[in-house]
């Protein structure tokens, strides 16, 4: 768990508003303000997100308490994966004030809260720098990012009940939702088998696409999604007026593509890359995720919300030093891939 995510990638204004966007004016606050403005904004935007929270809940408690995994409650919301995952989760009540773990301990569980908040905090100036609430997965960072330690401390703000997987748990059945990860998987590659793990299956669409076949081309509008290549070989282009289209990244097995749009202030706008698949043998296949499931897991989940961010910023610079090499040092209305 690490600082609030909006200081790290901030909703769009397209999508609903919720804690995540309140939060991100904490960025400008002292230290000494930010647990009081992180407590007010969580207060002032419960009731936005309190009818969706209590379907996440009820769908999970659904499979907690013995029910089919097909129920449909809960595979509206979560991916199949995931629902099998916490059937076979450890309930467990913390009273206000109890440490979930602290900064250094061992990482082994990740949590899910049913009922109450969670409050994260920074030892070295011990100050609240997030909240958490009904529906929020914490203590995955460390397991996705292949550590054995935590770096932050979580508490119960409230009382609050939880469920807890234990990380081999999590670790099988992230490999049964990508087949194909390496012995010792990386930090991306971890966390996009995470993203496809937690997503309903009605979410995600898998498309087989031929050589010179294109997942979408520049100027195109269209529905925003996250893409992850499941197979074959894809490269990014861009084409400013008057010159000639330039190759300004290559795409691979197990990375992803659309998060730059998704980010965006308005992803809907006139898409400024082209993506074509170049695999001559085989064929390429592409996964994609609707960018409504892609946000509601950014708010429950730092390490997805942090890796996107990271993600982009280095899709950024790639493609500026790209076009730049290429004579094409400015793109009017920048929207990314």
């Amino acid at each position: 768990v690490g600082s609030p995510l909006t200081q790290i990638c901030i909703r769009a204004p397209w999508w609903p508003p919720s804690f995540a966007m309140l939060r991100s004016a904490t960025r400008l606050l002292p230290r000494a303000a930010a647990g009081v403005a992180v407590a007010a904004a969580w207060s002032a935007s419960r009731s936005h997100d309190q009818a969706l929270c209590q379907l996440e809940v009820k769908g999970i408690e659904t499979c907690v308490n013995g029910l089919p995994t097909t129920n449909p409650q809960g595979r509206a919301l979560y991916g199949d994966g995931f629902l099998h995952l916490i059937k076979g989760a450890t309930k467990k009540q913390y009273e206000a004030g109890e440490y979930f773990f602290r900064k250094g301990d061992r990482a082994q569980l990740f949590f899910v809260i049913l009922s109450g908040e969670a409050s994260v905090i920074d030892e070295d100036t011990s100050t609240v720098v997030d909240v958490l609430g009904p529906g929020c997965i914490f203590g995955e960072s460390a397991l996705l990012n292949n550590r054995d330690d935590r770096v932050r401390t979580l508490s119960a703000r409230t009382g609050c009940e939880v469920l807890t997987v234990p990380k081999e748990a999590l670790y099988k059945e992230l490999r049964l939702a990508r087949p194909e990860l390496p012995t010792f998987p990386s930090r991306e590659e971890l966390v996009l088998a995470f993203i496809q793990m937690v997503v309903p299956s009605e979410a995600k669409y898998t498309r087989r696409v031929q050589f010179g076949e294109y997942i979408f081309r520049q100027g195109n509008r269209g529905d925003p999604a996250l893409y992850i290549v499941n197979a074959g070989d894809f490269e990014v282009l861009h084409q400013e007026p008057h010159l000639a289209e330039v190759k300004v990244s290559s795409l691979g097995r197990g990375e992803c593509f659309g998060y730059v749009s998704l980010l965006s202030e308005n992803p809907f706008n006139p898409k400024r890359f082209t993506v074509r698949c170049t695999s001559r043998l085989g064929k390429g296949e592409i996964l994609s995720i609707n960018g409504a499931d892609f946000h509601r897991l950014l708010d429950h989940s730092q390490v997805v919300s942090s890796l996107m961010s990271e993600l982009k910023r280095t899709r950024d610079e790639l493609n500026y030093s790209a076009m730049a090499k290429f004579g094409a040092n400015k793109i009017h209305n920048w929207r990314g891939c």
